[in-house]
């Protein structure tokens, strides 16, 4: 299991900071990873992904020049996270 940097709760959708374990010596691989729980739209295949820094900040960018394809949360499940 991977070694969380910060104190917090894992839970689906949140980012979370972890070291990466088996770094290889004079390796030009990250110290550390993003890792996120996300499932399907079925609630089914629930899985652990592994980003960088730079991957969310790409991916960020993506999002801000394209708003028309976001999707938003309703009130509900807004107050239920």
């Amino acid at each position: 299991m991977a070694e969380k940097i910060d104190d917090v709760r894992v839970t689906a959708g949140r980012l979370i900071r972890v070291k990466n374990s088996k770094k290889p010596k004079f390796s030009n691989a990250k110290d550390e990873y993003i890792a996120v729980f996300v499932e399907d739209s079925n609630g089914k295949d629930e899985r652990c992904l592994l980003f960088t820094k730079r991957e969310l900040k790409i991916a960020e960018e993506r999002a801000k020049k394209n708003p028309e394809d976001l999707t938003k949360k309703s009130l509900l499940q807004d107050m239920v996270d």
